[in-house]
């Protein structure tokens, strides 16, 4: 039997205020994919379930010069197809296609899913690949985090007590040099991947890359910043260069330690990022090349 009292505030503040109130034993749901399955299972006790369903302003999309803000909110099939209407966004667009099955994807939210922190969580990939940003709210006011740095182990992040996360913002870059991409493998559809890879590349007027990012999920507690990997193309010439983008998918892979689980041994994750990154790399290039 599950016991503990549910609570429906109808504005952040309220919510935030129920927070600090409660405590530790305090809970957010909104779509409660999530919490349903640790509820069911035992895996958490809250004392307290404050539903986020009756807050408003927190199921926008809006797009502007400087880029595209999401409400936390938003249901992951809304987000099904978003890069064609923000094509800044199709790293997650590639993403969210595979999240679960659509049942899931129509009360999973896009908060709920970055909060989970769930280390095989291609959601966050793709935002990090994409400089994303997170928008936390509490009595104290607002602030920003970097959703790379918001995720900080597994099912762990850096929100505070009494802090909700209300938007992600993903930033505007020039499509006409810069894209970015996410490639999976999961056994089966709609699984968590195996390996997951973001990559994002800014391209100069003669193809040397100017900016380049890439993030590898579930081979650690939370995503890992392949650094090396991207050192390796920054200021070279990387459009058809199959040489470059395949070192730099064997530095990732060497960047990367992870554990062997049910899904595949340590070994064949590792090559699977390799693998992965090159594919991520290739896509970004050809989107911002066409």
């Amino acid at each position: 039997m599950i016991d503990c009292h549910y609570l429906e505030p109808t504005s952040v503040s309220e919510a935030c205020t129920l927070l600090v109130e409660h405590g530790d034993g305090a809970k957010v749901v909104a779509g409660g994919q999530s919490m349903a399955i640790l509820l069911r299972n035992g895996l958490s006790q809250p004392s307290h379930l404050i539903s986020i369903q009756h807050v408003t302003g927190l199921e926008d999309i809006n797009a502007s010069s400087e880029g595209v803000t999401i409400g936390a909110k938003v249901t992951l099939n809304r987000l099904n197809g978003i890069g064609e209407t923000h094509p800044t966004l199709r790293a997650l667009d590639d993403v969210v296609r595979g999240v679960a099955d659509q049942q899931i994807r129509n009360f999973a939210t896009l908060g709920g899913a970055i909060c989970e922190a769930h280390p095989a969580s291609d959601i966050t990939v793709a935002l990090s690949a994409l400089h994303a940003t997170v928008k936390l709210a509490s009595a104290n006011g607002e602030r920003t985090v970097p959703i790379c740095d918001f995720v900080t182990g597994a099912f762990a992040t850096a929100a505070g007590p009494g802090e909700l996360l209300t938007e992600v913002v993903i930033p505007s870059f020039d499509l006409a040099s810069a894209a970015a991409a996410h490639r999976r493998f999961a056994l089966r559809a709609g699984d968590y991947p195996v390996v997951g890879v973001g990559a994002f590349v800014s391209l100069d007027g003669t193809g040397n890359c100017e900016d380049v990012r890439i993030v590898v999920g579930n081979c650690s507690g939370a995503p890992v910043h392949a650094q090396e990997a991207e050192s390796r193309l920054r200021g070279n010439s990387i459009v058809g260069n199959n040489g470059a983008l395949a070192e730099a998918g064997e530095l990732a892979a060497a960047h990367v330690s992870p554990a062997g689980d049910p899904m595949a041994p340590s070994e064949y994750k590792i090559d699977l990022v390799s693998v992965l990154t090159r594919e991520a790399l290739e896509e970004a290039i050809t989107r911002a090349t066409s």
